[in-house]
């Protein structure tokens, strides 16, 4: 399975973490993982993964860049936690034709950028989560778990 993940600002504290996570988790599945992202938030990755212990064999790309020429994926996993956010994941989803999933996070609830998701045919989910990780993770899992039962041959 091919999945492509997108990250934004890297503002909030948790994205890194949340997103080192992933890969490792989709990984260990036998995934592919490609990683479209803001050029702040691929040195925050590359600074805490210097040995590329977690980011070993994924492929990486300016998020403007991902838009120019599009490949196959199965999946789209993105991180919002602002407008720009929502506006990039909907724009993936046309571009590659994939399925797509957004975590929406922040401190506050933001039901208007699940909303905007939802109507535009992205299955979202609000985490409340910006200094601590955990319910994300524990999302992550969630949404994991269904990805690959759903996919069982």
């Amino acid at each position: 399975m091919r999945v492509l993940v997108l990250l934004g600002c890297p503002e909030p504290p948790v994205l890194v973490p949340s997103f080192i996570y992933l890969t490792n988790m989709l990984k260990k599945k036998g995934c592919e993982v490609f990683v479209s992202a803001n050029p702040a938030a691929l040195k925050l990755v590359e600074t805490a993964d210097p040995e590329k212990l977690y980011i070993k064999n994924v492929g990486f790309q300016e998020i403007d860049e991902g838009l120019k020429e599009a490949f196959d994926v199965d999946y789209i996993i993105s991180f919002v936690h602002n407008d720009a956010g929502v506006s990039y994941t909907i724009t993936y989803m046309h571009k590659y034709k994939a399925k797509t999933i957004g975590i929406v996070f922040g401190r506050e609830m933001k039901e208007d950028f699940v909303n905007t998701l939802k109507e535009n045919g992205v299955e979202a989910y609000f985490v409340r989560a910006f200094h601590n990780p955990t319910p994300i993770v524990v999302t992550l899992k969630r949404i994991l778990e269904n990805i690959f039962e759903n996919n069982k041959e």
